[in-house]
Order: C-alpha cells, then structure tokens, then sequence
C-alpha cells in the first residue's frame, strides 16, 4: 500500500483545487521557504482527523482554510483527499475488495467538519479506525517533523511504548480492551440494575401472596353471600307479587268509581246544557222586549221634550207680544208730539230691544265674541231702516207710523205662529197615551222574561255545582288511582329488577331456612367481608405474572454474569496477546537497532530498555556512539539526536512498515556525511516503505527518484512542478 496522489482546494495556501502525484518510492518536495511545502505535510495530518490547530501550525483550525491575499480573496471551505494503492489488499475488512481507497475531509468557516471514505459519508472515528495498526495511527511515528525528532529522543517512557505499541498493531487490541471493558462496566451495572429489580419484584411477590389470599377469602365469602341474597330476593320477590296483586284489585276499584262518576256527570252536565240553551232563547226574547220598551220610552221622551220646547216658544212669543203691545202704546201715547232726538231715542230702543230679542234664539249655539258682533250688525241694519232726517229732512211722523204698523203685524204673525205650534202639540200628545200604555204592557212582560232568566240561571248554577262536586271527587279518586299506578309500577319496576339480578344468581345453589335468620346471617357476613378491606382483584394474575418476571431477571442475570465471566476472560486473552506482541516487537526493534545504529553512526549501540518489570512499563532509549561512554540523551547534538530517532523510526517501520513515511526536513542538522549515511538508509529502506520528504539538502534531493518543486509566484498562493529524477537524468545523459 502507498500513497498515490493527494487533491488540495482552499487548504492554506493552496487556495486553487490540485491534484499532487507520488508516483515513486523516494519523493522530495523542494522549493524555498515560506512556498508552502510543509503545508502538503499538515494536509495529510488533517484529513487523518488531527484536531489539534497547535500541530497544524495555526491558531484555530478554521487558519487551515485560505483567508485571502493581496489578489486573491479569501474562500468559504477547503477540502483534502488522500487515494492509497491498495491493490496488495494492505487495508483488509470491507475494503478488501478495493484496489483504491480514498479519505476525504471538507470543512467550512462554522468549523464543522465532514469525511468520506470512497465517496461515502463516514465518521471521523470510521477514518481514525481504517489507520489503526498501520503505523498511521494516533501515536503514528510514519509523519516526522523537525520537531518531533528531538521529542522522540527525549520522550517520556510512557510515550516510547507507545510508539513501540503502534509498531505491534496492538493498538486495535487496546482500542477492543477499551471497548470491553467499557461494556464490561455497563454490563456490571446491568446487573446491579437487574438485581435491584430482582429484589423489587421478590417484594412484590411477597405482597401479591397477601393479597392473593385475601382475595380468594374474600371471593369464598362472595359466594355465601350470594346464597343468602339469592334466598332472600326470592322472598322479596313474593313478597312484592301479592303486593302487586293487591294493587291491581285497588286499581280496579278505583276505575269502576271513575266510570260511575263519569255516567253522572254526564247526565249533569246534558241538562245544564238544556237549561244553557233555554237561557240564551230567553236572553234573545228579553233582549227584543227591551228594545221595543226603550224605543216606546224614547218616543215618550221625544214628546215631553217638544212639549216642553214649544211651551217654552209660546212664553217666548207672548212675553214680544207684550212688549210690542207696551210698545205700540208707548208709540200712541207721544201723539206725534215729541221732539225728534226724544223719536230717535225711542226707535233706537225699540231696535235694541227687537234685536235683543232675535239674539236670544242663538245664545248657547254660538261663541258669545261672535254673538255679540252679530247683535251689533243687526242694530246697524234696523237703524238704516229708519232714517230720522238727518239731512234729508225726513217727516218723524211717518217714522212713528210705520214703527206702529211693523208692530201690528208682528203681533198678528205671533199670534199666528202661537196657533200652529198648539195645534201641533195637540196632535202629538193624541198617541201620548198610547204610547204609556204600551211600555207599561212592555214592562211587564220584561219582568216576567228576567223572572223566567232567573230561574233558568239558577238551575244552571244548581247543575254545574253538581258538575264540579262530581269532578273533584272525580279528581280525588283519579289522583288515588295515579298514586296507586304509580305504586303499582314501582312493584313492577322492583320486582323486575330483583328478578333480572335473580338472573345473575342462576349458578348459585338454593339454600332453605328462616327469613329472619337468612337476614341476620348476611348481615354478619357482610360485615366480614367489610372488615377484609380494599380488595386486590388483581393480585392472583399479577402474582403470575411477577413469578414470571422474576424467572426472565434472574435468567437475565444468569446470562450477564456467564457474558461478564467471558469479558473478563477475553480482556486477560487480549491481555496476552498485546504482551505478547509488544514483547515480541521490542526484541525486533532491539534487534533492528542493533543494525540500523552503526550503519548511521558508523558503529555504536542503541537499545530500548522496559523501566521496571511491570507488563505496562515504560521504556527508555539506551545509546552509547562509537568511541564514547553511555551518554544520556540529552547531551547528544541536534545531529545525534536526528539521527538516533531516525534509528528508532527505521527499526520499527522496519517490523510494521507504514503505508508512507513522510519527513520534514529531518536531515537539516545533518552534515553532509551524515546526510549520505541517512539517504543511503532511506534508500535501502524504500525497498518496503514509500518515503516522501521535505528537504533542502542537495544530497537528498539527488537520491530522490520523484522531485515536487513548491513555488509561491503570487504571493500567498502555493503551486506545484513535478519532475522525474530519473527520466530527467536519461535526458541529459543522452
């Protein structure tokens, strides 16, 4: 398995999408500072889910995405995918079958990563899970930096076992130890929970037996119970028939009392109806008779009244024929003699008093304002009449003469119109009598129709008082027989509802005795059943079902505690087989130190020791270089120190060797014979593992068979040119 080629959009400075090939065996990637070279080594770390923005050489982890230049503006996300070789089936489970295998990882400005392995969606565990016991691992010693080589020298004992672990493949074993035990610690607590549940359910039991009990005494007492109230509904029963019986006869009794009355009123009420008739044809007659007695009364009345009337005119007329007579002798007496103004003043009072007179006639019938307006145009009118010379030289005599003759012939048409008027009333008073005699025969035939109304009233009062004597005895003896239906049917309801829970007693055995015992037997038994209190009907089912229960928990048990047994066996074979391999590894990596050492030093002795004899000990790096003591670590110069962890590096890839080894500039303290012994152990190590490697040393650059130059034209922005060594080198040779 190696690494085929890697694709870069918005990564850092590689801000344009990419594809970077590896297509040998020893690749270097050159270029000068600040081009961006160890950014193709922080793309691998980060799609390999690397979290840590410390170890990516950025603040936080949203630096890697690009974030503009002085001409470039800056991106949303960046993405990296890594294809690997896998056509040796290196990389087994699932991706057996794949000759390539792609991991992939994009994330944006929200800091939300996503992965993918062959295209398809995955976790970041999924993908740290594909590189377990690869060497690529979390504890991977396939990326070294600069950093990393003096680290690994001066590592912590627990730090060296580890890599040494990773170089075993035991980390998968450590990760399934991991697992184990954790489903060993939720196992255990499964069966804490089970066993309190256990000891919940063993108390329900407990409780249920109880109950059970109870309610099976208290069903047994049910059942007498039944048995005596089935005795004694069977005498309510009977008891409630003849009851009944009793009641229909009443209702019988009551009925034939409503029919008879029924027959009498009828009869009752047949003749007030007769009577009622008679009385509204007597109400009729009565009714004609008065209104021909009070039309002879009005006739009566009318000829009182004119009587009344025309005396009235007569006196009227009697008194102005005195008067004209006292005026005529007035008028006789003066002899023609007097003066003129003594004449006017006599005409002017006869006119007065003419005027006067004919006033009277409308006095009542008209308002007085006008009356008297009336009186004064009338006197205006006389005294035209009579023009006593002024100014004409008119004779008074004539005047005197003609007022006398005006009063002659007044008194002759008032005697004349006395006449007539007599005349009439005399031929009106003729059927006076008539007409008396007659309302007194009317009257007297009223009187015997209201004697007759009367009587006829009388005996309808007499028929209807019979009437309603008979209909509230009727009503009395109807609310009896309401009563006693209604008493009927609440024997009937009753008994109807003992019998259909009768009904329900049909499986109940018939008992004999006394009523009175029955009843005091029940009640005593009732009071047991009382005293029993609340009752769990319930409780026999529940108790099965509990009984069940606890066999399926403690057959749960049973099974947890064999599983638990064979988690703890499988953690100490795990156990085993990690010591085992680990113990194997670090004689292998001694044994490959005892030979990668002094090709790099030119001799010396180089070896890895546990701390103490624990199977978990820690390990410490022992060297001794050609020609010195033990030395420790620390003293040993930047070039020593690079290139006892490259023994070490070397040594375990040579046990696991990793799918690609990648160097950052590793052999910059490295002299020049130094750097020929380092490239000459990559070479000859390149024979199992692909190295890809950041230098600037020319030595390296020339043992490369692939070379990627990383240039920065624009500023901020990374490019790659790819040149092959050896096709350049068949070039210039021909």
């Amino acid at each position: 398995m190696r690494l085929k080629s890697l694709k870069l959009s918005g990564f850092k400075s590689f801000v344009d999408p990419i594809q970077v090939d590896f297509p040998g065996i020893m690749c270097g990637i050159v270029g000068p500072n600040g081009c961006g070279k160890s950014n193709i080594i922080d793309a691998i770390k980060w799609v390999k889910g690397e979290l840590s923005a410390k170890s990516l050489r950025s603040e936080s982890l949203q630096d890697v995405i690009f974030n503009g230049s002085d001409n470039r503006k800056p991106v949303s996300h960046c993405s990296v995918e890594l294809f690997f070789d896998n056509s040796e089936n290196f990389l087994g489970g699932e991706y057996l079958k794949f000759d390539e295998v792609s991991v992939k990882r994009e994330m944006g400005r929200d800091g939300q990563s996503t992965y993918f392995i062959n295209n398809a969606s995955a976790r970041r565990r999924d993908v740290q899970d594909l590189f377990l016991g690869t060497g690529l691992g979390a504890n991977s010693y396939a990326i070294i930096e600069q950093g990393i080589i003096s680290s690994l020298v001066s590592a912590k004992p627990e730090e060296l076992r580890s890599y040494v672990e990773e170089a075993a493949g035991i980390t998968k074993y450590k990760e399934r130890k991991r697992e184990t035990e954790s489903r060993i610690k939720r196992t255990s607590e499964n069966i804490d929970r089970l066993k309190d549940l256990e000891d919940e359910v063993k108390r329900s039991i407990r409780r249920l037996n109880a109950e059970a009990n109870l309610t099976t005494k208290y069903k047994k007492l049910r059942e007498k119970e039944k048995e005596l109230s089935k005795f004694l509904i069977n005498s309510e029963i009977n008891a409630l028939t003849d009851q009944l019986k009793s009641a229909e006869k009443e209702n019988k009794s009551t009925e034939d009392g409503i029919e008879k009355l029924d027959g009498e009123r009828l009869a009752f009420t047949s003749k007030r109806d007769v009577s009622k008739t008679k009385l509204m044809e007597g109400l009729k007659d009565l009714e004609d008779q008065q209104r021909v007695f009070f039309e002879l009364g009005a006739k009566i009345s009318l000829i009182e009244e004119k009587e009344k009337s025309s005396n009235t005119r007569i006196s009227e007329l009697e008194l102005e024929q005195e008067k004209n007579k006292k005026n005529l002798a007035d008028l006789s007496d003066d002899g023609g003699a007097v003066e003129t103004s003594s004449a006017e003043s006599d005409v002017e009072k006869v006119i007065e008093s003419e005027v006067s007179t004919e006033i009277k006639n409308f006095q009542g019938k008209i308002d007085e304002s006008v009356l008297e307006i009336l009186k004064q145009s009338l006197i205006k009118f006389w005294k035209k009449g009579f023009d006593f010379g002024k100014g004409k030289g008119s004779d008074n005599s004539e005047t005197i003469n003609s007022l006398k003759e005006q009063f002659v012939e007044r008194n002759k048409a008032i005697i004349t119109e006395i006449e007539g008027i007599k005349k009439d009333l005399k031929n009106e008073k003729s059927g006076l009598s008539d007409l008396v005699e007659n309302r007194k025969e009317q009257e007297g035939k009223i009187t015997t129709l209201r004697a007759n109304q009367d009587n006829l009233n009388e005996e309808v009062r007499k028929f209807e008082a019979e009437i309603t004597r008979l209909e509230t005895q009727k009503e009395a003896i109807s609310q009896k027989r309401n009563e006693e239906e209604v008493n009927k049917r609440s024997l009937e309801n009753e008994i109807k509802e003992k019998t259909e829970k009768l009904d329900t007693y049909k499986d109940v055995k018939d008992i004999q005795g006394e009523e009175e015992d029955i009843s005091i037997e029940l009640e005593r038994l009732q009071q047991k059943i009382m005293n029993l209190g609340p009752i769990n009907f319930a409780a026999p089912e529940t108790l099965e079902a509990e009984k069940q229960r606890k066999e399926v928990l403690t057959s749960q048990i049973e099974e947890l505690v064999e599983s638990l047994s064979k988690l703890d066996e499988a953690i100490k074979k795990i156990d085993r087989e990690s010591n085992k391999s680990f113990n194997d590894c670090l004689n292998s990596t001694n044994k490959f130190l005892e030979e990668i050492f002094p090709k790099l030093f030119d001799g010396g002795f180089c070896k890895l020791n546990p701390v103490d004899s624990s199977e978990d000990s820690g390990l410490i790096l022992m060297a001794r270089l050609p020609g010195k003591k033990n030395t420790k670590l620390s003293q040993l110069s930047g070039g020593e120190k690079a290139l006892t962890a490259l023994a070490l590096v070397f040594s375990l890839f040579s046990i696991n060797p990793a799918p690609f080894c990648l160097l950052d500039e590793v052999d910059a303290p490295l002299d020049d014979e130094n750097t020929v012994r380092f490239i000459n152990l990559v070479s000859e190590m390149s024979s199992k593992v692909q190295f890809i490697f950041v230098t600037h040393n020319k030595i390296s650059m020339e043992k490369s068979t692939h070379l990627l130059g990383v240039t920065m034209r624009d500023l901020g922005v990374s490019k790659v040119v790819s040149v092959d060594v050896e096709q350049a080198m068949e070039l210039a040779q021909s």
